[in-house]
């Protein structure tokens, strides 16, 4: 009895070792995995916090970025709220039709009285000023006058005269206009003055001579009783 006695007692004894290794091998088994399970977890934890973070970042900075754009589209409104918007000058431009001059257009002249004409029907005049003391028509400040064809047949048209400088010599007003074989052109005021250049009867020329006529020879202009000048 005594021999069964202590055998049984080993055997329990070995058993409550074995137990206990075993029991010692799991909890070393166990252990690491609830180690990584903690690490892991640490980890998303400030993989979220990082996240919300730069969440929050981009909210601030969305916010600042409208509130520059606010302040940018304010100052502009204001701005253009204080800048006058300009007036009408209640002075519209015409809009003239356009004529077209024909044999009229070209540059015509007799001494220091020019007559330009373009081929749209607008033109100019210029002419000797009045002569002060020891002046010339050379040196005489000369008048101007702006020029426009209203209307053509043939060899006659009507013409406006506007902006004249001395309205007393060349006032502004209708004039006609005749050109004829020996290229010359006529121009007779309806509204005549005292003195005009355009009037044979006072110093003006009797036509204003074109290229063709102003490449004659001073005989052949007497010839031809025409006098284009120098």
């Amino acid at each position: 009895m005594g021999s069964g006695r202590a055998v049984l007692e080993v055997d329990l004894d070995a058993r409550d070792d074995a137990i206990y290794y075993s029991t010692m091998r799991l909890q070393t088994e166990v252990r690491p995995t609830g180690l990584v399970v903690e690490q892991a977890t640490e980890v998303l934890l400030r993989e979220a916090r990082r996240r919300q973070r730069r969440r929050r970042l981009i909210i601030v900075g969305s916010v600042f970025v409208l509130a520059i754009v606010g302040l940018v589209v304010a100052r502009t409104t204001r701005a253009d709220r204080a800048t006058p918007s300009p007036k009408p000058t209640g002075h519209p431009i015409p809009n003239h039709p356009i004529i077209a001059a024909g044999q009229f257009s070209g540059s015509w002249h007799a001494h220091t009285t020019v007559v330009i004409i373009q081929a749209n029907g607008q033109g100019s005049a210029q002419w000797p000023g009045p002569l002060g003391p020891g002046q010339s028509e050379a040196t005489a400040v000369p008048g101007r006058a702006n020029l426009r064809i209203v209307s053509l047949s043939g060899t006659h048209a009507s013409a406006l005269i506007t902006d004249s400088t001395e309205p007393s010599i060349v006032p502004d007003g209708p004039v006609g206009l005749q050109v004829t074989n020996q290229d010359l052109l006529y121009v007779v005021p309806v509204l005549r003055t005292a003195v005009s250049p355009f009037d044979p009867i006072s110093y003006g020329p009797a036509g204003l001579c074109g290229p063709k006529a102003a490449a004659l020879t001073l005989a052949e202009q007497v010839a031809a009783r025409i006098n284009c000048g120098a």
